[in-house]
């Protein structure tokens, strides 16, 4: 089952006082973002911080309104008493109205259990529910020997599921969460050990899809709902129009102003999984690499999600039609971000993974990742051996990375004026990286 692996953090990365000489950080930071201009985002990025603690606070309203509803929905009475007939049917098929109502008041009877807070406050409750119905899916037509009959069930099975299950979508928070973690596991087809994937059905992508969109669910929803999307990307057969919607709708909750680091980080995580580099319907934009791009360039952003967004540079699915020299000099730009703000902000615990993450835009973690075809290797500096961008910004990008991985120690004005210096002297004559996506900003 999916596991959200990433907290929630508000406003982490966005404001920080801290002993960096403030005369010699401002000409450092001069000679990164450009002249003229720092003072002006520091002010926006003061009126940026209050709008922004405004918004989140209406999200943690609103997730504790949710939280606190109390609304149990009715269930079929005595519907405990139909697990035989139940799982005969679950077997071997359903087709009459008796035998779909059959179905249909034992999944109400299970599955809407969780509406009520009493069953909801035990974990283990919870955890069985999940585990009872991942269990029936995986029986499901499991007495049926044709193999087109045997899907046709299975599909007709894993949509009453889906009716039942999209009823916890405007209750309480606990039973929304577990809504997205079931819809993760309809499989019209069961997945084939070392073999063919599972394949979800469509409908429950559908609303997935609808769900993390939806602005009247609070993100503390979405976040569930985005690792069950990457946990699908992970483990089905997803096509390619499906990958586009995903992205899509991902692309959406990036865009969004002033949401928690947090979330951004699991959308990004998501993000890795898309496998399609290239849109084939419509105009053939970047799919995972307009994404990233755009968050590594939007330096409103907290400085973790940005890093976190330049490790998909070296590890996303790309094409040769992108041209990687920008994108490198980017990231570059955005170690020195981090440079300056881990300067301000020394210990925070944010700072290793920031590292890695820089680090790992650039290198590969194992030899196989560095020696397979170039569409498959991991690393900018292995997926293009000849860029002369790519070998001068490296070094760069090692030193800031081992300094934030260790976490300790402030940089010097010696560490850091090679690495502005650089940034300005080494900006492409053009910051547009494809033909069908957004040039980088200076």
């Amino acid at each position: 089952m999916p596991v959200v692996a990433r907290n929630i953090q508000i406003l982490s990365g966005i404001f920080f006082v801290g002993a960096f000489p403030a005369t010699v950080l401002f000409g450092l930071l001069c000679f990164v973002c450009g002249t003229g201009l720092a003072q002006e985002q520091l002010g926006a990025e003061n009126v940026g911080i209050a709008v922004c603690l405004e918004k989140i606070q209406e999200q943690q309203k609103l997730t504790r309104d949710i939280r606190d509803i109390r609304n149990p929905l009715p269930r079929p009475e005595n519907a405990d008493k139909l697990k035989r007939e139940y799982s005969r049917l679950l077997a071997a098929g359903f087709s009459s109205p008796a035998e779909t109502k059959v179905i249909q008041d034992y999944l109400a009877w299970n599955i809407l259990q969780a509406t009520d807070p009493n069953f909801a406050q035990s974990s283990k409750n919870m955890q069985n529910l999940i585990d009872d119905v991942q269990d029936d899916v995986a029986r499901a037509a499991t007495g049926i020997g044709n193999p087109a009959n045997q899907a046709t069930a299975r599909k007709k099975y894993c949509a009453e599921v889906l009716k039942v299950t999209k009823q916890l979508l405007d209750n309480n928070l606990d039973s929304r969460l577990m809504a997205v973690r079931l819809m993760q596991v309809l499989y019209d087809v069961m997945g084939v050990q070392n073999g063919a994937k599972a394949r979800l059905h469509p409908e429950a992508l559908v609303t997935l899809l609808s769900v993390l969109n939806d602005p009247k669910q609070p993100d503390s929803v979405k976040v569930g709902t985005v690792s069950s999307i990457r946990n699908i990307m992970m483990n089905c057969d997803v096509v390619e129009q499906d990958q586009f919607r995903i992205c899509d709708a991902i692309g959406k909750e990036l865009s969004r102003p002033c949401t928690e680091a947090g979330f951004q980080l699991v959308l990004i995580d998501a993000v890795y999984e898309i496998s399609k580099a290239r849109r084939t319907v419509g105009a053939a934009e970047p799919t995972a690499f307009k994404l990233l791009a755009a968050v590594i360039n939007d330096r409103s952003k907290p400085i973790e999600v940005r890093c976190h967004a330049a490790r998909g540079i070296g590890r996303g699915a790309f094409d040769q039609q992108m041209k990687l020299d920008p994108l490198a000099w980017k990231i570059t730009q955005l170690a020195g971000d981090a440079a300056l703000e881990f300067s301000k902000d020394t210990g925070n615990p944010k700072w290793p993974e920031c590292g890695i993450d820089l680090l790992l835009a650039f290198r590969h973690l194992s030899a196989p990742e560095a020696t397979g075809a170039v569409l498959e290797r991991k690393g900018l500096m292995n997926r293009d051996e000849k860029s002369t961008v790519i070998k001068e910004a490296a070094p760069f990008i090692t030193t800031v990375s081992l300094k934030l991985i260790g976490n300790k120690g402030n940089f010097t004005v010696q560490e850091l004026t090679p690495l502005a210096q650089w940034i300005k002297a080494n900006q492409p004559a053009s910051l547009s990286w494809d033909s069908n996506a957004p040039a980088l900003s200076p």
